[in-house]
């Protein structure tokens, strides 16, 4: 890989408990941003199912990982020749419990990594995960990356975990709202840890919770390099440097989401 390629975060909407449309928008996103010369896509927490999901249709419909969709993704990946970091959940065959994750696919079209989060909110939002027991680092195109979702971020714990891992890279899933914002979180564990901080987050409104100005980042050496914010659902390009772990953008380029 060229030591600069394009990076796409998803900033969409997902729609609560309607799967079908959920997916059918990440894997359309996904062809577009292929086609704008992205190599690696970010998607925001919970972005197969909404954040509300579980009061309309339970957790019947989550499976041991990769299920049929998954492979489905994973096989697009390695036809468009592109990585994607995707929120999905995944069910425990032998203790029946689910948890919130977040996949790695690689270029190849294998499962790279996997972070089941850790910092779950009980009731109506995430009543129904597991919390997660561990953080590692995994390897991508020569970019040895740690992956947290949301609240993860929260506090520093889990950053300097990665850091001390090696981690080099820290990819951040998200469904942070305005009601209770970052504010100077996700700033302070790049300053912390000394590395690049990326969080997809998401837009629209669920139940009391409105994203519609929640925020999407490219944070370096403490500072937001790039931000998106606002209501309407884009597709935000920018490139990466990987031999100096950097951003190579001044600014996002956007790009509409594809239509249903």
């Amino acid at each position: 890989m060229a030591s600069i390629f394009k990076v796409a975060m998803l900033h969409i909407e997902p729609k609560t408990a309607d799967i079908e449309a959920n997916r059918i928008l990440i894997s359309r996103s996904l062809r577009k941003a292929a086609q704008a010369g992205a190599k690696w896509v970010l998607t925001p927490e919970m972005a197969v199912s909404g954040y509300f999901f579980e009061e309309t249709i339970g957790t019947k419909w989550i499976s041991p990982q990769p299920d049929r969709w998954l492979k489905e993704i994973m096989e697009l990946c390695k036809t468009l020749d592109i990585g994607l970091f995707l929120s999905y959940p995944e069910k425990d065959l032998s203790s029946g419990k689910c948890y919130n994750c977040l996949f790695a696919v690689n270029r190849k079209g294998e499962l790279a990594g996997k972070h089941c989060k850790i910092e779950i909110h009980p009731g109506a939002e995430e009543g129904w995960s597991s919390p997660g027991s561990s953080l590692s680092v995994f390897e991508m195109d020569g970019c040895k990356l740690g992956m947290l979702i949301c609240a993860d971020t929260y506090d520093s714990e889990h950053t300097k975990v990665l850091a001390e891992q090696g981690a080099e890279l820290l990819i951040a899933a998200a469904a942070w709202g305005n009601k209770y914002p970052p504010e100077e979180r996700w700033k302070k564990r790049s300053t912390e840890t000394g590395l690049p901080l990326w969080v997809c987050n998401r837009t629209g409104r669920e139940q009391q919770v409105d994203f519609t100005q929640a925020r999407s980042v490219v944070v370096e050496d403490g500072h937001e390099k790039l931000v998106y914010f606002g209501e309407k659902p884009a597709i935000l390009i920018f490139d990466f440097n990987t031999a100096t772990r950097k951003t190579a953008s001044q600014s996002f380029t956007i790009l509409d989401i594809p239509q249903l």
